[in-house]
């Protein structure tokens, strides 16, 4: 085989007899000798037995049946564990993803010696069709969180082709359905490449994205943070920096406030304002190694910003979550610190610290 194509399906039945034709019509189309795995998750709309018809008239079209709905990262590993080919390829049953592009992506892998192609929504030519503000503002979230480990524009893709031997001796995490950025993250490869798609929404069915996806990727770029040795440090430094910033801020607040006799609410913009300052100091020396005196006023300014983004973004994701989600507010607050955190972290690493 040439080419194995990975595809997890739940309740696709809709979708999966036109997306199978598609691949095939591109395989005779451009020569390329491919098999077609689909791994379901037990579906309860018939998906499991339509699949089972068509993989009995064409032994190019491989089926494995799971037990329940267990994820879309396990069910890429079970395909990718009895592919036959060197080059593997990942993409949504759901219509999503362009078939189109199958053919310029293996080409590059094939001809021009790329170690992984991705599909992406997010370079030049690039673009998604069919989504909503909401969805487009957590996938441009997710994205940001990924800058600080890949400069690729869209590490959150699920339509890709890597070769196999780039996958030899590594661990994968099967939870979440963001496999793309572990494999950017822990893979053995030289040049990666990406081609633009437009990216369309499902018409039929319903998206398998949720809160629990979130937790699970908030986790997963943790667990990246910790298992890199430069950023584990750096991150240990911030976190301790930002332990101190919060003492500083509390003890600042209650001596204004009790002692002083200032209003509250100045005495909570000041110390934000001395706990930012004694942050910046510390991370800026202790965390990424620059000279105090190296572009501080520039830089500072950054910082304020980034502290500030980080808080509106702590307020609006407990607000979303709390509100227009109807999740608990304590779970919800820990979800946006989360993400404020790791956003303050990003943010500063990429931006205020980048030179």
């Amino acid at each position: 085989m040439d080419l194995s194509v990975v595809i997890p399906t739940y309740n696709e039945k809709e979708n999966i007899v036109i997306l199978i034709n598609n691949l095939k019509k591109k395989f005779n189309k451009n020569r390329i000798n491919g098999e077609i795995i689909i791994v379901d998750d037990n579906s309860p709309d018939g998906t499991g037995d339509l699949l089972d018809y068509i993989s009995k008239k064409d032994k190019k079209v491989r089926v494995i049946h799971r037990t329940g709905k267990l994820g879309l990262s396990s069910a890429v590993l079970a395909g990718f564990k009895i592919s036959k080919s060197k080059v593997l390829a990942v993409m949504d049953a759901d219509l999503s993803h362009p078939s189109d592009s199958i053919n310029k992506m293996y080409s590059l892998i094939k001809d021009e010696d790329v170690d992984i192609v991705i599909g992406s929504r997010y370079v030049k030519g690039g673009n998604i069709v069919g989504w909503g503000n909401y969805r487009k503002i957590l996938s441009k979230g997710a994205t940001f969180l990924a800058r600080v480990f890949t400069n690729i524009k869209d590490p959150m893709s699920g339509f890709f082709m890597i070769k196999k031997e780039c996958l030899n001796g590594i661990k994968i995490n099967p939870k979440g359905f963001k496999i793309l950025l572990e494999i950017i993250v822990k893979a053995k490869y030289s040049k990666i490449k990406e081609v633009p798609i437009i990216f369309t929404n499902r018409v039929h069915g319903k998206s398998k994205a949720g809160i629990k996806e979130i937790i699970y990727y908030l986790r997963n770029l943790s667990s990246y943070i910790f298992s890199h040795r430069n950023l584990s440090g750096k991150f240990i430094k911030f976190s301790l920096v930002g332990l101190i910033g919060t003492f500083i801020n509390l003890a600042v607040l209650y001596s204004f406030t009790e002692l002083l006799g200032v209003y509250y609410i100045f005495s909570a913009i000041l110390s934000f304002f001395l706990a930012a300052s004694s942050n910046f100091i510390l991370n800026k020396v202790l965390t990424f190694n620059e000279s105090i005196k190296y572009k501080i006023l520039s830089k500072y300014y950054k910082f304020l910003i980034v502290s500030i983004c980080a808080l509106i973004i702590n307020l609006a994701v407990l607000y979303s979550f709390t509100e227009l989600l109807g999740v608990y507010y304590l779970i919800s607050q820990i979800i946006a610190i989360g993400f404020s955190f790791i956003l303050n972290f990003i943010g500063n690493k990429i931006w205020t610290f980048s030179n």
